[in-house]
């Protein structure tokens, strides 16, 4: 009975929408495959079933392989889509707007993410000006000596920086570098006192922002 009212509650967001989706759930469920290639919808909403009913049961993929969904409440998940690949989501309010913004994260095996935002139909918001990810400038001091600077641009031809949410009610970002993860451990003693450990950002609207310390 209770997989039954699942599935017809979220079969409910399936449909074309004549308002705004409600909860996390419900967009889980409706995401047109540009975040979840290797979800089907029914293996989406046997996950959400699975984690009201208590259990974290790993579900097969297109890939023949299984996901997982690790974390749910009405403005949040987490979604283990591979061994490689996690995703998280968030919903909220900016302004009349309801705005999701996800984060895509795999391991190479170093992680790295990319962040998009889209609206409660799956529309994407484009525009660069809405979130500017971090580079590996953006974590070095300004007393790093130039040489060290221009070593390390070298290096990181391809930097590697993870995302994820932090904060109470996951209200924030937070960035990462992982450089002692990509380097050697030689490597990185020579680099290391010339980084921050981490960039916060806030939310503002559809904008998210550096927050200053």
């Amino acid at each position: 009975m209770r997989r039954f009212l699942t599935f017809l509650v979220l079969s409910v967001a399936l449909m074309p929408l004549t308002g705004e989706a409600r909860s996390i759930a419900e967009l889980f469920a409706m995401e047109p495959g540009n975040i979840f290639p290797l979800l089907t919808r029914t293996a989406r909403l046997d996950m959400v079933d699975y984690y009201n009913s208590g259990q974290m049961v790993a579900v097969p993929n297109n890939l023949a392989g299984e996901s997982r969904l690790l974390e749910l409440d009405s403005a949040y998940l987490k979604v283990q889509t591979s061994d490689s690949r996690v995703v998280e989501m968030l919903v909220r309010k900016a302004g009349k707007d309801t705005v999701i913004t996800v984060i895509e994260t795999v391991m190479t095996p170093v992680p790295d993410s990319r962040l998009t935002q889209w609206n409660a139909h799956w529309q994407q918001f484009t525009s660069d000006k809405l979130f500017k990810k971090p580079a590996i400038d953006d974590f070095m001091v300004k007393k790093m000596p130039q040489e060290l600077r221009a070593e390390l641009q070298a290096v990181m031809a391809f930097p590697l920086v993870q995302l994820a949410f932090t904060g109470e009610n996951h209200s924030a970002i937070e960035a990462t570098h992982g450089l002692d993860r990509f380097l050697t451990r030689e490597e990185y003693k020579r680099f290391a006192g010339y980084f921050k450990p981490s960039i916060s950002f806030g939310f503002n609207g559809l904008k998210i922002k550096p927050v200053k310390k």
